[in-house]
């Protein structure tokens, strides 16, 4: 091709995406409203009397987000971390610390509508994401029990109503491959269903040392079946069926060493520690994504999730029935001290889960009154197992223990929420919940040598029991209230009082140990408004939680219990804000400020046991920065090309605050203040998209999680270092 042929070309391209600017300049210039299930009702986001921020399936997309913890840097108050045994999720500065993933969320997840009692359910549902909806501060009114946090609800596409099919491939660093195959339409005149297909590899990002071996390398498979009725009468009814399965080393714990090991701790510890087993080589200290390891970790992970809702509408009200079943076991095999010395092995922990809920709302609407009331009741088998190994305690006879318990639960409320139009502008929202929760637990503990010679039980030792039952149960009455007023069509304010509540139990590690519930009073002041004709979109909220018997994780030795902190507050605020600059650009960010802290604590910390007991009464809460920010600009230009219609280019930087991992004065105990960024470019068109993206540029080691043993070792998890891949996705 000649150079004028090509100067001909472009300037024939240029044109048409100029003509297509134009053609797009006579469009409203406003950011599109979002439209949220949060009050379990479909209502504007801008409406809603909480703090709630959406977030798309097809910007996720984009943001090639494929797990929980990137919507870290999408959503202010979150902290998020994957420890491989589990996702610790913190809201607010209010989630679980308990790494080993054998204990109930502070925040509660939920697959369209359905409680997911566990926080190692894995990137189920990722691949077919219509939207999540993120609440802050606790929701115990509409959402129960283990939502003093807030609560993030998937909610997953439905069948469509026109035939669609689509493939996507996506590639990245790491040997990284995933693949999805869609197909969705109409079976009759009524029916409709969806089927989604699902699978990944990767090799991971932790590597062992001598050789470089993979450490965290994982495949998965899954897929989805979805169903729904509707007609033009009174019924209608949605089945959804999920199933994922995963496995390699990445589905254990992907903690490296912080802090060297200390040989005179471990020759003068608690007697079932090894004795002088380290050297100086024999473990890695500030290189989060390098261990040495004289065990090769190795996991699996199955989850089998079965939802549906049926729901009977009426001209003055409607009736709908929310059911949920999930099957779900995991178990890890690792190297617990995370060295190539043979100090401890975790030889197979699992745990199984098997869960059902119900819940029943009748709702109506008039032209002042909204109103809902509801039942629910949640049943759950959950049947951990956490063993450990000591190969040199005792002078090298060994020591093993096998912690094994069924836990039953139970829990049963009713709730309501009513929403009164006091006038045109004025709005009372009330709501209540009573709720009672029943656990009973049957644990067996056993201590024995490497031989299987029993020992003896150990005050704050070692303790043994045999089918010792513990019932835990409560009672709770979670209110709310909340007044709404708005000054214009554009700008509102909202007050509200809160409750939240999230269930006690029983400690598996420990005979007869149990701790107690917690409970949250949360009081808000929020702004929401829109400014420019809707160019704009600024809202924020500030917020003061009063915590009483908060839980935390505390760790003896081969024990890691749960106790209880007599109080603890957080105050804060938040602010989300958009600006459409013009039709292709949009400025956005979320900014997060929080002082959250022990109000009475005294705790011992097991890498330091010389100095006893600590009053950590004013220490800051772990994982609940001073700060964050994320700042976002996306650029989208119009083309008029055969195949793409639009390009799409994202850069966004996250920027947090000193994080306390532990609440002491250790070398390792605080992640300094960091930041990274992110870049998105995409292709779209009617049928085909291109996608690249580049995700924590700068490759910034940081820490997200840390947990201490009595050999003075600090364990920590480190946030991926850069990852870099593409996307092909056609749409037939």
């Amino acid at each position: 091709m000649s150079h004028i042929a090509r100067y001909t070309t472009l300037a024939v391209v240029l044109s048409q995406g100029s003509a297509a600017v134009l053609a797009q300049d006579d469009a409203p210039l406003m950011i599109e409203e979002v439209l949220v299930t949060a009050q379990k009702r479909s209502g504007s986001l801008q409406d809603a009397l909480m703090s709630v921020s959406a977030v798309s399936g097809e910007d996720m997309s984009f943001r090639a987000q494929t797990s929980v913890e990137d919507l870290q840097s999408s959503v202010p108050g979150l902290n998020i971390s994957n420890t491989g045994g589990a996702v610790l999720i913190s809201m607010r500065g209010i989630g679980t610390n308990v790494f080993s993933g054998a204990t109930e969320p502070g925040v509660a997840l939920h697959i369209d509508g359905v409680y997911q009692p566990r926080p190692s359910i894995g990137p189920i549902g990722f691949s077919d994401l219509a939207r999540v909806e993120l609440l802050r501060g606790p929701q115990g009114t509409l959402y129960g029990r283990n939502s003093s946090g807030g609560v993030i609800n998937f909610i997953l596409n439905k069948p469509s109503e026109e035939f669609e099919a689509s493939t996507l491939y996506r590639a990245a660093n790491n040997d990284t491959h995933a693949a999805v195959v869609k197909l969705s339409g109409p079976i009759s005149e009524h029916f409709r269903a969806r089927m989604v297909l699902e699978g990944d590899i990767t090799d991971g990002y932790i590597k062992e040392q001598p050789g470089n071996r993979d450490s965290n390398e994982s495949n998965g498979w899954g897929g989805r079946l979805a169903f729904s009725y509707a007609t033009d009468g009174i019924f209608s009814a949605d089945l959804s069926y999920l199933y994922r399965y995963d496995n390699g080393a990445g589905m254990s714990s992907n903690a490296v060493n912080r802090v060297s090991p200390n040989p005179e701790a471990e020759s003068t510890g608690l007697f079932f520690l090894p004795t002088d087993t380290s050297e100086p080589d024999d473990s890695i200290t500030g290189e989060p994504w390098e261990r040495k390891l004289n065990y090769h970790p190795d996991g699996e992970r199955r989850t089998v999730n079965v939802s549906t809702k049926l729901t009977w509408s009426w001209e003055l009200a409607e009736l709908s029935y929310i059911g949920g079943y999930q099957d779900h076991f995991r178990t890890e095999f690792f190297d617990a001290d995370y060295t190539a010395n043979d100090i401890y092995y975790i030889p197979g922990r699992h745990d199984s889960s098997e869960s059902f809920g119900h819940e029943l709302n009748l709702s109506g609407d008039t032209d002042s009154l909204q109103w809902l009331v509801g039942l629910y009741y949640f049943e759950e088998q959950f049947s951990p197992y956490l063993p450990a190994d000591v190969p040199q305690a005792g002078g090298g006879a060994g020591i093993s223990v096998r912690p094994r318990t069924v836990e039953d639960i139970e829990a049963i409320a009713v709730f309501s929420d009513i929403t009164y139009a006091i006038t045109d502008r004025a709005e009372l929202n009330l709501g209540v919940r009573a709720l009672h929760d029943e656990k009973v637990a049957l644990q067996n503990i056993t201590f024995t040598t490497s031989d299987g010679i029993p020992i003896p039980t150990v005050p704050d030792t070692l303790e043994s029991c045999e089918n010792l039952e513990l019932k835990t149960e409560a009672s709770e009455v979670t209110p709310k209230i909340g007044l709404r007023y708005e000054f214009s069509d554009s700008f509102s304010v909202y007050g509200s009082r809160s409750v939240g509540y999230k269930s006690g139990g029983s400690n598996f590690t420990s005979c007869g140990d149990t701790y107690d519930p917690e409970e949250v009073v949360s009081l808000e002041l929020g702004i929401r408004s829109t400014w420019l004709d809707r160019r704009i979109i600024a809202n924020a909220s500030i917020y003061d939680s009063q915590y009483k018997n908060f839980q935390t994780l505390k760790l003896n030795g081969l024990r890691g219990d749960i106790i209880n902190a007599e109080g603890a507050r957080i105050t804060g605020g938040e602010i989300e804000a958009q600006f459409l600059v013009t039709h292709s650009l949009t400025l956005s960010s979320n900014i997060s400020v929080m002082d959250a802290y022990y109000e009475k604590f005294s705790d011992d910390d097991s890498t330091n046991p010389d100095a006893g007991e600590q009053d950590l009464s004013g220490e800051e809460l772990t994982r609940a920065p001073d700060y964050t920010i994320n700042i976002a600009a996306d650029y989208r230009w119009p083309l008029s090309l055969q195949t793409f219609d639009e390009m799409r280019f994202r850069l966004e930087h996250f920027r947090s605050a000193d994080v306390t991992l532990r609440p002491f004065d250790g070398p390792a105990d605080v992640q300094d203040a960091y930041g990274f960024s992110n870049a998105f470019w995409g292709l779209n068109g009617p049928n085909l998209s291109l996608k690249l993206f580049v995700k924590n540029i700068e490759s910034t080691e940081y820490y997200l999680f840390a947990a201490g043993d009595s050999t003075e070792r600090v364990h920590a998890s480190a946030g991926a270092p850069r990852q870099y891949g593409m996307e092909i996705d056609y749409r037939f």
